[in-house]
């Protein structure tokens, strides 16, 4: 009868996986949030490919406008056609072409076919486009960034769950030890002859029952969460199975990880910090006070430059473009090449914002305290990581010092288990004893699960303080 008590209750106590164990990788493959990552990252290299094409020679082509007259004599065809080859990282180099053609049962006409250059020689476009490439580049890298980190957060959130079942069959040992201790005090009791219907023996008699009522509650408990636990971990909990055979009986030894051996560059906080700062200066740097472009062009058969004799002239054109503090002027010249007139054609253009020129100096003003808190952000960024650096050291000389101890105190419990079933096997001592003994050896080899499971998670919470783009594999 002893050896039937005790298989059961070593079944009852003992954490032997002999039934499907909840794996970490089940619970990462159950994970919806990082599938829908995985997705962002898809598209976010989608973005950065456009935004690359965008960026680079773009060529535009148009029939323009065309028009259709259907006189008595035959149809009279108009049109516009016109040609833009854009290169944006080129200083904005754009070479165009036009013309204007008429065809009719008679005769068909071209003109005002002009080929044109046209070049920002000072302006923030060129800053622009790279502030753009590297948002466009950003975004992916945040993506691939989520995605590594959430791997991370979703096994920090197994092993807590796991952390949790583990504190609840501590928690069923602890009311077992209670249950043991009120069973030897009932059996001193019975052995000193109380009566049944005395209140020593009633009162002694209902703390067994109670502690018995609270192990199989919270047993049911424990049975209830296992079973939620097996579903995130894709796989399923028996019915017929105890929940502690339900438990892992090993937990994955790590190294544990040196916060000072991540670069303080790298923190995130410091990293997001002067990534904000950087590209700030970028976009006021852009935002320039002075710009200038020029352009130059031919144009066959120019309508607005005429010869004595009527005909259309070809003419070479020479534009520029020039703003400062809201004054923008646009400046041109047209120097006629054919025909028997060679006077050139002069056109000017002015407009004046007088709010530009009178708010460019709270901008500067306000640029230069943007700049101030730019550099307190990062400067807090770093008081933050001297801070964390100091916390995490002390939680790891924690969870250290509690293994070694618990390891010092398991092996004292074992030690001491070892004994008592010695002594109870030679009548010594009483099962309840051994059992007692026993349970707190359990006990202890779950605190040492647990410490193994807390350095885990301080190893995920230390790489989630920083940024570890080395270890994102591009795929």
């Amino acid at each position: 009868m002893f050896m039937k008590k005790k298989f059961l209750f070593c079944l009852f106590i003992s954490i032997f996986s002999v039934w499907a164990e909840p794996s970490l990788q089940g619970y990462l493959e159950n994970d919806l949030e990082l599938q829908k990552l995985a997705l962002e990252v898809q598209k976010a290299k989608l973005s950065l490919h456009q935004n690359t094409i965008e960026n680079g020679i773009d060529i535009s082509l148009s029939t323009g406008k065309a028009s259709f007259q259907f006189l008595e004599n035959g149809t009279k065809i108009s049109l516009k056609p016109n040609a833009t080859l854009s290169i944006p990282q080129a200083s904005n180099l754009s070479i165009t072409g036009s013309s204007e053609i008429s065809i009719d049962t008679t005769q068909s006409t071209i003109k005002d076919t002009s080929i044109g250059l046209s070049v920002d020689i000072i302006s923030g476009s060129s800053i622009t486009r790279k502030i753009s490439k590297l948002k466009a580049k950003r975004t992916l890298l945040t993506a691939k960034r989520n995605l590594q980190n959430r791997a991370l957060k979703a096994e920090k959130e197994y092993y807590t769950e796991l952390k949790t079942l583990y504190n609840t069959a501590i928690s069923i040992i602890t009311t077992q030890n209670d249950l043991y201790d009120h069973k030897i005090a009932f059996q001193e009791i019975q052995a000193k002859g109380y009566s049944k219907t005395s209140s020593k023996y009633r009162q002694a008699e209902m703390k067994v029952l109670s502690d018995q009522h609270e192990v199989e509650t919270k047993i049911r408990q424990l049975g209830h969460d296992c079973a939620v636990f097996a579903t995130k971990c894709n796989t399923t909990f028996d019915t017929d199975q105890h929940p502690k055979t339900f438990l892992p009986s090993s937990i994955p030894q790590v190294e544990a990880i040196n916060i000072t051996d991540f670069a303080q560059t790298c923190y995130t906080k410091i990293e997001e910090a002067t990534y904000d700062q950087t590209i700030a200066e970028l976009e006021r740097q852009a935002n320039k006070n002075f710009t200038l472009s020029a352009g130059a062009g031919y144009t066959f058969n120019n309508s607005s430059a005429k010869s004595s004799t009527e005909s259309l002239e070809d003419t070479v054109n020479i534009t520029a473009t020039t703003s400062l503090y809201g004054l923008n002027l646009t400046s041109g010249v047209s120097f006629p090449v054919t025909g028997d007139i060679y006077s050139p054609v002069y056109s000017l253009s002015a407009s004046i914002n007088p709010s530009t020129f009178l708010t460019s100096t709270i901008t500067k003003k306000t640029n230069d305290l943007t700049r101030r808190q730019e550099q307190i952000a990062i400067v807090s960024a770093i008081d933050e990581y001297k801070t964390s650096v100091v916390d995490k050291q002390n939680e790891l000389a924690d969870i250290l010092w509690s293994k070694e101890t618990n390891t010092q105190t398991y092996d004292m419990y074992k030690t001491l288990a070892d004994d008592m079933h010695k002594y109870l096997e030679a009548g010594i001592i009483t099962e309840s004893e051994y059992l007692s003994a026993f349970s707190n050896k359990e006990s202890y080899r779950i605190k040492l699960l647990l410490d193994d499971i807390n350095l885990i998670i301080y190893n995920n919470e230390t790489k989630l303080l920083f940024y570890r783009d080395e270890e994102i594999q591009d795929n």
